[in-house]
């Protein structure tokens, strides 16, 4: 695993160099982030290659958004994010018309900008949009130029532009529901990333690190340890990857196991009679789950945890 001024190091090494400072459109640094080194690796084989689209695929919560923002806040480079959803349409994107004072006026849309200035666009979501908006972005993403009738520019892509695409499968029995079939001619346009989840050697720290800024190093680490085991049976018994007819209905995410992981940290210096292990885990997944797969996974915490659960 990597930090923030792990990353940059790497990057500066190879020739892609860090901004000075931060700017306005930068994302935050999350202190807590720990970057997988193979996903860092990924980026600065995409940036040397020069490709403008990289696309990650990947289950709900494995860190996908998190990577792109957290890569751009160690290089202080600025990242602009336009929402996406399935009402989204190209205009939204590009630039439209609007009403403004005295009559109308025409607003860019966050591609074209970062287009015009040389930065990074990051669409999340992005095959919750209709293809007809994601074959749109069919020519910027080979390096075309924007045609914008409007106000009669010409718009070529500056050197830095780059777009991030992230996906989740297109699979109903993976509880991943308005995700649409994407069109051959865009996807082959992106270098793409298949990503899953970390495995225990990386998540376990990741972990840790939320647990010890209320507990002592070794029960970070054994609480740590004993909550990547219940992700990782949860994840096996997940109808996703499990065929058995009693498979769980919901799986935990690394955001999922984050956001656990914190609610002890909160919830267990607090003195209620509630068990902060249980009580937590409730509040993170569980009450979104079903009765039989919320009682299968609290089964699963309690051969874990055993008498502390």
């Amino acid at each position: 695993m990597m930090n923030h001024q792990e990353v940059r190091e790497f990057c500066e090494a190879r020739g892609i160099m860090a901004l000075a400072q931060p700017t306005q459109y930068t994302p935050k640094v999350k202190p807590d982030f720990s970057f997988r080194k193979e996903h860092v690796v990924e980026l600065v084989g995409f940036w040397c290659m020069g490709e403008i689209g990289m696309m990650l695929r990947g289950p709900s919560g494995c860190g996908k958004t998190a990577l792109v923002e957290q890569f751009h806040a160690a290089m202080n480079y600025p990242l602009l994010q336009p929402m996406t959803h399935a009402r989204t349409e190209a205009p939204d994107l590009n630039g439209q018309i609007i009403p403004s004072e005295g009559g109308f006026k025409y607003v860019y849309g966050l591609l074209v900008l970062a287009a015009r200035y040389g930065l990074s666009v990051f669409l999340d979501e992005y095959n919750v949009m209709d293809s007809s908006v994601t074959t749109s972005l069919n020519p910027i993403l080979e390096g075309g130029k924007f045609e914008i009738p409007e106000t009669g520019e010409t718009i070529f892509p500056k050197d830095g532009f780059r777009v991030f695409a992230a996906c989740n499968p297109n699979d109903k029995g993976l509880g991943f529901f308005g995700r649409n079939e994407e069109d051959a001619s865009n996807k082959e346009r992106f270098w793409v990333v298949e990503f899953g989840y970390p495995t225990p050697d990386q998540e376990v720290p990741i972990v840790s690190t939320i647990l010890k800024s209320v507990f002592d190093d070794s029960t970070a680490d054994t609480y740590a340890q004993k909550m990547v085991e219940v992700a990782n049976r949860i994840r096996q018994q997940y109808m996703g990857e499990s065929g058995a007819a009693n498979a769980l209905e919901v799986t935990m995410s690394t955001r999922t196991l984050r956001r656990w992981a914190k609610g002890i940290t909160v919830f267990g210096g607090q003195g209620g009679s509630a068990n902060p292990i249980t009580f937590t885990l409730a509040r993170a997944l569980t009450n979104n789950a079903p009765r039989e797969s919320r009682d299968a996974i609290h089964e699963i915490v309690k051969d874990i945890f055993g008498a502390t659960a």
